[in-house]
């Protein structure tokens, strides 16, 4: 299918009228050949040449279209049984289907169907067979370095999966070192992982403490989500009896405003972010969501450790104070010794 709906239609070649009747010269007149020989390979070679003329036009689509009639004409031809095999023949054909993937790779990056440019990026490097067929490896390095880049550009920009396309730049290089063009663009993905790796770690430690409204597609599950952190004990708002002689009276405090801060963190504006690269980068939400979880169990923990304390503090303060005052209200009680008189 075409960008934006469509189809492709095989094309068909006309022989011309000679004197009324049919030219017949070029016709292929049977019996044992070379697979050059055959009409096949031949048209294949037509239908190559003029895929790319349409490609230096721009016309992406109908070259599509003669790349693809192409390599089912390779296919046919190697059904064909009459053609005299020899290695150099085999090898012949499967140069010409590998060279209709590659620049079927080119055409699907130019009208941004990136899974089919990078299915046909792979098929140009390893045919189409499954499983694989070494001898199908029949790329010069300069072209496997052409289908491994293109590759990681359908990667990069279709799918925003900057690892996988680091892989295969790196690969690449291996083929074509002094590539100026694949060492550019493994830098810019170089840079556009650090960039992102940067901002999620500035913004990590404040989105742990914010609850996700979207539930499942927040950065962590529900199981580690805390409530809203260690709850506050009420402020009574008039006097209230302890016990006897102990009273709590409320404080006259004053809630003081927080001063403006550079380093509060947008909610909002996060959460956007992280939808993002949930959608854009799969493989770095995975990420941060790992970090982020582990984190969060380290929060937990400490919280708890902390409350626990805190309440065991309160108990042991709690008892001091009940034994002062039952001490206060036995000496208040106790009825004084008269000394006794002189003899």
């Amino acid at each position: 299918m075409a960008k934006g709906g469509g189809s492709y239609q095989l094309g068909f070649q006309l022989s011309p009228l000679i004197g009324g009747e049919l030219d017949t010269s070029g016709d292929f007149k049977g019996g044992p050949h070379k697979a050059e020989d055959d009409p096949l390979f031949k048209m294949a070679e037509e239908n190559r040449d003029g895929g790319n003329k349409m490609v230096k036009k721009g016309e992406y689509e109908p070259a599509i279209g003669r790349y693809s009639e192409m390599i089912m004409q390779t296919r046919s031809l190697e059904q064909e049984v009459d053609i005299i095999w020899t290695d150099e023949s085999r090898d012949a054909v499967r140069q010409l289907r590998a060279a209709a993937y590659l620049n079927l790779s080119l055409c699907f990056l130019k009208t941004e169907q990136w899974t089919h440019a990078s299915n046909t990026a792979t098929r140009a490097l390893q045919g189409d067979k499954d499983p694989p067929d070494p001898k199908e490896n029949v790329l010069t390095p300069e072209k496997k370095a052409k289908a491994l880049f293109r590759r990681a550009q359908a990667q990069s920009q279709g799918f925003g999966n900057f690892s996988k396309a680091v892989e295969d730049l790196q690969e690449a290089l291996k083929h074509t070192p002094d590539d100026k063009g694949i060492k550019q663009e493994l830098a810019r993905l170089d840079r556009e992982v650090s960039k992102a790796a940067k901002a999620a770690d500035k913004k990590l430690a404040g989105f742990l403490n914010k609850s996700s409204e979207k539930g499942k597609d927040g950065i962590f599950g529900e199981a580690l989500r805390p409530e809203e952190g260690p709850k506050a004990k009420p402020v009574p708002n008039e006097p209230m009896k302890l016990s006897d002689g102990l009273w709590v009276m409320p404080g006259n405090e004053e809630k003081k405003d927080e001063p403006p801060s550079d380093d509060k963190v947008d909610y909002d504006e996060l959460s956007r972010e992280i939808a993002e690269m949930k959608e854009a980068c799969p493989e770095e939400f995975a990420n941060l969501r790992e970090q982020v979880t582990k984190k969060l169990e380290e929060q937990i923990k400490q919280q708890e450790e902390e409350a626990a304390a805190a309440e065991a503090n309160n108990e042991g303060k709690t008892d001091e104070t009940e034994a002062k005052t039952e001490e206060k209200k036995e000496a208040e009680n106790e009825v004084p010794v008269e000394p006794e008189a002189a003899a």
